[in-house]
């Protein structure tokens, strides 16, 4: 008789759970589906989760989160230039990140767009997540300006705030048109706008 491993049995539903989220957006995930889809029973379901949207949450929290972090907090952790750093990752961010998230777009941009007017829960989540993000960045631009990489009189919250949403932006309008030219056209007017955020321009 196989063991029964309820951690195991978790991140079964939360994998599947994301798969079918981040393809057909909260809404349109369906228990039914995930189950059949993990092989496993309602009992596993409500053994680990109260309802859908506690399902959601935790894909949120467990998978979305750690999906942004790979991609655009970690690769940063360690960088003097933020403005080179940046740079490089648009340059190899099709190499790096999932295949599903370059045909369904970003999960986190996604879920935001779906549900942040139809469930606090959802909202206040999302939200934190963002600043998560964004004081990363500026944490980032700030080590680049004692570096001497960024101007010292840069707003690096505001930037921050401004450089995610432009790239949060381009993803979903790359997701939209599947063309290269979207992405091309993005990561060359990043490039003008971060170069201004060098010491005299240079």
């Amino acid at each position: 008789m196989a063991t029964r491993n309820p951690q195991q049995t978790r991140e079964r539903l939360l994998q599947t759970a994301f798969a079918q989220m981040h393809a057909h957006g909260f809404q349109g995930m369906r228990v039914d589906e995930v189950l059949k889809l993990s092989g496993l029973q309602k009992g596993a379901f409500y053994h680990h989760f109260n309802s859908k949207a506690d399902l959601g949450y935790a894909v949120l929290e467990e998978q979305i989160k750690p999906m942004v972090e790979s991609v655009w907090l970690a690769p940063f952790a360690n960088i003097d230039d933020p403005v080179q750093a940046l740079l490089d990752r648009l340059d190899n961010l099709g190499e790096d990140i999932p295949p599903a998230m370059r045909e369904h777009g970003c999960p986190l941009n996604n879920l935001a767009q779906e549900m942040s007017k139809l469930d606090e829960g959802f909202r206040v989540r999302i939200a934190t997540l963002f600043r998560h993000w964004v004081e990363a960045f500026a944490a980032m631009f700030e080590k680049g300006k004692q570096k001497g990489f960024i101007r010292p009189d840069v707003d690096s919250q505001a930037v921050s705030r401004f450089v995610i949403a432009a790239l949060e932006g381009c993803i979903g309008v790359y997701k939209v048109e599947q063309a290269v030219e979207q992405w091309f056209a993005c990561r060359s007017q990043l490039a003008v706008y971060l170069s201004t955020l060098r010491p005299n321009n240079g």
